[in-house]
């Protein structure tokens, strides 16, 4: 059974408020909420060893990989020596994203789950060790000790939201729900909810918009594809009044919209049919011709149809062209993010009150009870990350410049097979929950706790 979650760091510490006792805390906090979740993971080599995603690694691999991330930053930054590293923190830092499965065919020589676990321990203590020493300031130049060891936080930030869905993926004799986990909403209705596919729209005026950030040394940390500004003029358009939901996609589904070939128009869209879809969702299950039901991230429970469908860019955009509507733009997002909250500083000081950080185990009903809404009745922050219509790309592409202590975060994704996120989910902690300010991005093929929210033109 799930235990009652501690307290959950939600947005990025800021420098100004930023203690070492603080520090201590924000780091321990994030680094055992990675470890809950693959505590939940039964110790097996079929569970530990296998790939359960046929673009992704072993689990194994993620359970070390963001120890071997932290190890290999802190030793760039000074802050751990070099004696103190070894072959393995290089072996496990780099990961595999490859353009056709069959590339991952080969890599089998993986630590058993006692290696990794050991080692995580091990990295634990040395990274105790360097909050302790490394030198806090009120500014933060891209390679900055304090900046290496924040971007090892972050980093374990962004694994714990991109291993989520791959334990999901397990089977369910595989995992048992870890003490410490936060339990799932238990609110949702019996039946699909009817699909709208238009009526309800509100209108967003557009209008001027400005994000990002002047400069690199911020208050605060930020990943380099969030360094630089963008202002634009938006055109109003309408929005849809909650994200699509559970109830709302099962009609895409069975007018057979996973077989209409017009529909999937983005990059890698057939391969994906090909060798990733089951033909539902990955938060779906079904046993032959049974009910539908939600694949939970350690149980399957019945169908939550009034809870936000989570879903890849692939699917998003395919519902979209099949709902005759489209995806926010970065810059209408921003737009609806001021007209209905007042922009993102607004947003951040009322962070714990959406569904992010951990404070449950899933999504909950679009529009729930205690569900916070703008000001045009909008539910769409919290409970998914939305997979935006723009291919990932820089801020200002002319003043892009690449981060020294992190070369090939970002820039080598920049391109059609990989879409921008906005929002964020309700397990996004840390920078991941900063709305408005992180920039996250995924593979078209990848889930990533994100859903769609549909755009009209103006009427």
């Amino acid at each position: 059974m799930p235990g009652t979650p501690a307290a959950r760091s939600i947005g990025r510490p800021l420098l100004r408020d930023l203690s070492r006792g603080r520090l201590t805390s924000y780091f321990t906090s994030t680094w055992d909420s990675y470890e809950t979740l693959f505590r939940g993971v039964l110790d097996a080599p079929e569970a530990y060893c296998a790939r359960v995603h046929p673009f992704r690694l072993p689990l194994v691999f993620y359970l070390a990989h963001t120890a071997a991330f932290s190890m290999r930053k802190l030793a760039m930054a000074g802050l751990v020596d070099s004696s103190e590293t070894s072959a393995f923190d290089e072996r496990m830092e780099r990961g595999v994203s490859p353009e056709d499965p069959d590339e991952l065919a080969g890599l089998t020589d993986w630590p058993s789950p006692e290696t990794a676990w050991a080692y995580r321990k091990r990295v634990r203590g040395l990274v105790l060790r360097a909050v302790e020493d490394v030198p806090l300031s009120a500014t933060m130049e891209p390679e900055a000790p304090l900046r290496a060891l924040l971007m090892a936080i972050e980093h374990e930030n962004i694994h714990l939201h991109t291993s989520i869905p791959l334990v999901r993926m397990l089977p369910s004799r595989l995992k048992e729900t870890p003490q410490g986990w936060p339990a799932p909403v238990q609110e949702h209705t019996g039946a699909p909810v009817a699909c709208d596919r238009g009526e309800g729209f509100v209108h967003c005026r557009g209008g001027p918009v400005q994000f990002g950030s002047a400069g690199t040394e911020g208050n605060g940390f930020q990943w380099d594809n969030e360094w630089g500004r963008r202002e634009a003029e938006v055109a109003p358009f309408a929005v849809a009044p909650h994200p699509v939901t559970n109830g709302q996609f099962l009609r895409f589904v069975e007018d057979g919209g996973y077989e209409k070939a017009d529909l999937w128009t983005t990059h890698g869209a057939r391969l994906f049919l090909d060798r990733v879809s089951s033909g539902l969702p990955n938060s779906w299950l079904r046993a032959d011709a049974g009910p539908y039901r939600y694949r939970g991230v350690f149980a399957d429970t019945d169908m939550p149809w009034d809870w936000p469908v989570e879903v890849s860019r692939h699917e998003a955009v395919a519902y979209a062209n099949w709902a005759g509507a489209g995806l926010l733009s970065e810059e209408q997002f921003h737009a609806l993010l001021n007209q209905e909250f007042g922009g993102a500083k607004q947003v951040a000081h009322r962070n714990g009150d959406f569904n992010v950080g951990l404070q449950h185990g899933s999504p909950r009903p679009v529009r729930a009870r205690g569900a916070v809404l703008g000001r045009g009745g909008t539910d769409f922050l919290g409970n998914v990350a939305l997979w935006l219509e723009d291919d990932f790309t820089a801020l200002d592409g002319n003043t892009f410049r690449v981060d020294p202590l992190y070369p090939d975060f970002s820039e080598p994704w920049f391109g059609r097979e990989t879409g921008l996120l906005a929002g964020a989910s309700y397990a996004a902690r840390g920078h991941m929950a900063d709305i408005g300010v992180m920039r996250d991005f995924m593979q078209n093929h990848m889930d990533q706790l994100a859903g769609i929210l549909l755009t009209r033109p103006a009427p």
